[in-house]
């Protein structure tokens, strides 16, 4: 199964909130991430991970 990786950006979109609330999420540890050249990404099923757990 290969994973999508997504920028904060993307996944913000994705979730309807801001990227700066998504970063906040990530920094608490709600939502993880993970490295991609250097650059912090959101793997695709984070996403609905974090939407289980918010509901």
């Amino acid at each position: 199964m290969t994973v999508e990786f997504l920028r904060a950006s993307e996944a913000a979109r994705r979730l309807d909130m801001s990227t700066k609330e998504l970063l906040r999420l990530v920094l608490s540890g709600a939502i993880r991430y993970e490295m991609v050249n250097e650059i912090a990404h959101i793997p695709g099923d984070a996403l609905d991970e974090y939407r289980a757990k918010a509901s």
